[in-house]
This record gives C-alpha cells, sequence and structure tokens, in this order.
C-alpha cells in the first residue's frame, strides 16, 4: 500500500479559510478513497485534532495528535509515501519519515504586512518548508509569480485553484439580520488594513442614495478605527455586522446589489466567487489575484480613488441592471472553481508523484 498523509489540522477553525479548504479537500478525498485504495493502493491518513478522529468516515485513516504534542509529528516514525502540507502557515514543517513532500502556498501576505523581526521570522519559516518540500503546489497564477519574486523556489510545481462553495444551493434556512436597508451594497472578509474598506466608506459620501452593509470581525486595531471613522462622520447609511452566521452571510449575498472588494493583497479571494455563484455583480481592484478570478465578469477600479469608485459603480450597476443575461455570465466564471475539480487535480498530482499514473 502507499500511504499519503494530510495535515488537516485548521479543521478545528471551520469559519477560517484554511479550515474550509481543509475540510473540502478532505470530504472529496474521502468520498473519492475506496477507488484510490482498489484501483491505485493508495491509503489516505489525515492528521486531526483528537477530538475530530473519524472526522471525514470510516474509509480513511488517521493520526490524531493533541494541539500540545504537534511538535512530535516531523519525528513521528510513520513511513509515509507522501506528505501533504495543504497550507504554508501551519506548525508542522515536514514528516522526516515521508519519501516525498508536498506543499501548499495559499499567499506570501507576510511579506508585505510583517516588518522587523516578524517579517524575519514568518520568512524563515517558510524558507525552512520550502527546503524540507520536494513539490510545491499554488492556489493561483499570481500565488506562484508573487512566491517566485520573493523567495528562491526551483520545485516542480502546479497551479490548482480551490472550489469555491455553492452557498445558493442552501437558501432555505437564510435569513437577514435584523435592521438592515431592503437595497444594499455588501462586503465581507477579515476587515484587516489589506482590505481597503476605509476606501467603501468613503465612497459612500459620493452614493448618499445607496446603503453599505459591512461584514467581519471587528476585533482589531484597523476594524475599530472603520467603527469609530463611521461614528465620527455620521455615516448614516453604513451598516456594521460583527461576525455573521453561514445563513446570515447567504441571505446578505442573496439581497445584496453587489459585493464590493477592493483588496490591495489576496492569493485567491473567496467572497467574490461566493457572490458570483449567487448571480451578483462583484466590484474588484485589479490587483494581485482578483483579475484572475474574476475574469472577465467583474467590474474592476482602476484607480482606487472614492470619487472614481462611486462613478465606476454607478454605471456598471447600470450595465448590470439592463442586461439580463449577466448573472448567468456571473455563474459561469464561478463555476470553473469547483471542490471536485480541485480534488481531482491534486489526485492527479499525488498520481504523478507517486509514479502510478
Amino acid at each position: 500500500m502507499k500511504k499519503i498523509v494530510i495535515d488537516s489540522y485548521p479543521i478545528s477553525v471551520p469559519h477560517s479559510g484554511l479550515g474550509e479548504f481543509c475540510i473540502q479537500i478532505g470530504r472529496v478525498l474521502s468520498k473519492l478513497a475506496p477507488e484510490l485504495q482498489s484501483k491505485y493502493g493508495i491509503e489516505l491518513y489525515f492528521i486531526l485534532p483528537p477530538k475530530f478522529e473519524g472526522f471525514f468516515g470510516n474509509g480513511v485513516k488517521y493520526i490524531c495528535i493533541p494541539a500540545a504534542m504537534r511538535w512530535i509529528i516531523p519525528f513521528y516514525p510513520f513511513r509515509a509515501d507522501l506528505f501533504h502540507i495543504p497550507y504554508q502557515c501551519g506548525k508542522i514543517k515536514c514528516m522526516y519519515f515521508a519519501k516525498k513532500q508536498l506543499l501548499t502556498i495559499h499567499d506570501i501576505n507576510f511579506v508585505y504586512e510583517r516588518r522587523g523581526r516578524h517579517l524575519k521570522r514568518s520568512v524563515n519559516r517558510l524558507k525552512r518548508r520550502l527546503c524540507h518540500s520536494d513539490y510545491l503546489s499554488y492556489i493561483s497564477k499570481f500565488a506562484y509569480e508573487d512566491t517566485k519574486r520573493h523567495f528562491d523556489v526551483c520545485q516542480p510545481y502546479k497551479i490548482i485553484y480551490n472550489g469555491v462553495s455553492d452557498l445558493s444551493a442552501n437558501m432555505r434556512d437564510a435569513s437577514l439580520p435584523a435592521g438592515l436597508p431592503e437595497s444594499f451594497l455588501f462586503h465581507i472578509s477579515s476587515l484587516l488594513p489589506k482590505k481597503n474598506i476605509h476606501l467603501l466608506i468613503d465612497m459612500m459620501e459620493y452614493l448618499p442614495d445607496q446603503n453599505l452593509v459591512i461584514a467581519g470581525n471587528w476585533d482589531n486595531d484597523y476594524a475599530s478605527r472603520l467603527m469609530q471613522k463611521v461614528k465620527d462622520e455620521n455615516r448614516s447609511n453604513i451598516y456594521l455586522l460583527p461576525n455573521v452566521t453561514e445563513e446570515e452571510k447567504i441571505a446578505l449575498y442573496d439581497k445584496c446589489r453587489a459585493l464590493l472588494f477592493p483588496s490591495l493583497c489576496e492569493g485567491f479571494g473567496l467572497p467574490p466567487i461566493e457572490a458570483m455563484k449567487f448571480g451578483k455583480p462583484v466590484f474588484l481592484s485589479t490587483l494581485t489575484s482578483l483579475p484572475e478570478v474574476g475574469g472577465d465578469a467583474a467590474f474592476y477600479w482602476e484607480e482606487l480613488s472614492p470619487p472614481q469608485m462611486a462613478n465606476i459603480l454607478r454605471n456598471k450597476l447600470s450595465v448590470y441592471d439592463n442586461d439580463s443575461e449577466y448573472p448567468d455570465r456571473l455563474r459561469q466564471n464561478a463555476a470553473r472553481f469547483q471542490w471536485d475539480k480541485c480534488v481531482t487535480e491534486y489526485i492527479n498530482y499525488y498520481l504523478e508523484i507517486l509514479n502510478l499514473q
């Protein structure tokens, strides 16, 4: 039997981007596990917190390690044929007893976000992971190009786009949070500086007839400043929501006029694709990976100045409203990003690495 081990520890934080990634990858892999075993003699093992043992069913196996003991994984005496670390920022840098190692890189945002010793520590951490990796995968062309600009990467690689769950299929129990206007623009994110949300707040001065709903985690300095800015400037057409439930997020996508996402730095960009699956127009910056995932169906802000952004938004909403086929164009673009397709590409990569094709 060929043994493939996948580090899936982030499933303990299911609503994070990495948690969702590991959950979806694991679910599809476990569904295909019987075929992989019968056709290629492959056994799948998942590294998980102990309370998640059995999470992916009985067709796969588990290596359950308490968080405080994760440091032993590199020295764990398990002779795997392939160890896949599906995210570049985890605590586990390798498995010394694995014959081959594959690392998935989502982004290197820390290069732009950190300074001094914090930046140096993050750079050295990724360098160590790269040294232990025989193969690499990236979630976008931009993630590859950005990594290559800053690090010496020469390993074989593949670009494998993430899947995106179709939340529009789960409308039954969705309901909006109370107190929102009937018509609104929408932004949802981690509310960090790279998301450029202050520009949206300034833009709303030029859109007095529109409303903006901002949802996310307000527990950081930048988000606190945003909240104070809305209060100080008495922006009555801006509504702030804390972390929303999955059902509320679905309703917000379904009812919004458009999703606004002027981000400075994205390895992929999940919310724009989620909104597109509802047939909703999305307004993006032209930076990093966003044009790559938004394609020609998205609307773009070439210039990130609030008056110009407001003008583009008015004009393009009119284009959308007067084209009955536009929602289908958006859904077709979003259909490029399916979890089944994503996992199939990872499986093909596994087979290639193990010389089983």
